[in-house]
């Protein structure tokens, strides 16, 4: 039997969630063999910082792609890629790249990441982009996926009519082993304490000052409670300043980018997101697999969706609701209680594995070329 040749198109190896579901998708479906896969990355191979997936071994391909590359050479390079493959599995969305597609000999199937403008860019141009976007996705595209109900909701409101319109969640490798002591080594001050945490990017959807504000109030009659803030980004220095306005910077630790965010999940007798909006959400799922109670909150849009399928009393509508059951947890936790949920969590996180998601993409690519 043909092996059915896949090339995932993104714009780089960056830090997010399409980098880190794509780290885990290419690891499983290498290991299927009746698939090919590949990634074409749009940049310079020596522009790329974050080595992760280059270190997997899956064979990349490089062709440096400006946002207005008017270069038909480029396109020309790309379509030379595309027309080796079977299927063209894209990631992202650039306007021009697209149009080049249509003279692909590949199926083209598009997978939605993103969902909502909440918090993010609402300019003229981005709004031309969506409508270029879903044009894209009902005349060209194949197949188009969806990492949950949620971004699938939405794009059909934007205008999204393509027939074959699915969801196929994200997935997440999950390790077999981890350091539990690393956060506790690196932050002493962590020791024998009830420990808060979320691990994200720092920008504004994110809302990690609504688990800020949370804790502030919640730490005021425990002294035990420390708060672990794992990650990177734009609003870190006014994350940084708010907690010293507070005067809580010996109760909250900002542990900075981790490459192994398990190690520091680990240690969390608690785990939030805050966030608005959000596509998906592997951190949530990563968590739960490490069977931690993990709060969400109703806005949260694909995180909210995950974990309504195991906990619905841990999405909370405010930040004074997640304040009382950040201390109800905590009560919990004084007392000795055990978490008996735990187990059941771990076996819920399993339906995101993504050796589970990979056979449903092979399927969808077999039924896609009709093999």
């Amino acid at each position: 039997m043909c092996k059915v040749k896949v090339v995932h198109v993104v714009h780089d190896f960056l830090f997010g969630g399409i980098e880190a579901f794509l780290f885990y998708l290419t690891q499983a479906q290498a290991k299927n063999p009746e698939l090919d896969v590949s990634i074409l990355c749009c940049q310079d191979k020596d522009a790329v910082a974050n080595k992760r997936i280059v270190n997997t071994g899956i064979p990349i391909f490089y062709v440096k792609l400006n946002p207005f590359d008017y270069n038909i050479r480029t396109y020309k390079k790309i379509l030379k890629i595309t027309n080796t493959h079977d299927i063209v599995h894209l990631h992202i969305f650039k306007p021009l790249m697209a149009e080049a597609l249509r003279f692909s000999k590949a199926k083209i199937i598009y997978t939605n990441h993103s969902a909502g403008v909440d918090g993010r860019p609402d300019t003229i141009s981005f709004k031309a982009k969506t409508r270029l976007l879903v044009r894209f996705l009902n005349s060209i595209c194949d197949s188009v996926t969806n990492n949950s109900l949620y971004t699938k909701d939405f794009w059909i409101k934007m205008g999204v009519k393509n027939p074959s319109n699915s969801v196929i969640y994200n997935g997440v490798l999950f390790k077999d082993s981890w350091n539990e002591k690393r956060a506790l080594e690196e932050f002493p001050s962590l020791n024998e304490k009830f420990i808060i945490g979320t691990t994200s990017r720092f920008i504004s959807w994110k809302r990690v000052e609504y688990l800020i504000e949370a804790f502030f109030e919640m730490q005021k009659n425990n002294d035990d409670v420390m708060l672990l803030l794992v990650g990177d980004g734009e609003t870190r220095e006014k994350l940084t300043a708010y907690v010293e306005e507070l005067g809580i910077t010996k109760k909250v630790i900002f542990a900075g980018f981790q490459t192994n965010v398990i190690d520091y999940q680990a240690v969390m007798n608690l785990c939030v997101f805050a966030s608005s909006s959000e596509p998906f959400g592997l951190v949530a799922v990563e968590c739960l697999h490490l069977g931690k109670p993990t709060i969400v909150f109703k806005d949260g849009g694909g995180i909210t969706e995950i974990i309504e399928g195991i906990e619905k009393d841990f999405i909370v509508d405010d930040i004074p609701q997640l304040t009382s059951l950040l201390q109800a947890k905590y009560t919990e936790f004084a007392e000795g209680e055990v978490d008996d949920s735990a187990q059941k969590r771990i076996e819920y996180a399993e339906k995101f594995n993504v050796v589970e998601i990979e056979k449903e993409f092979y399927d969808l690519y077999k039924q896609t070329v009709n093999f």
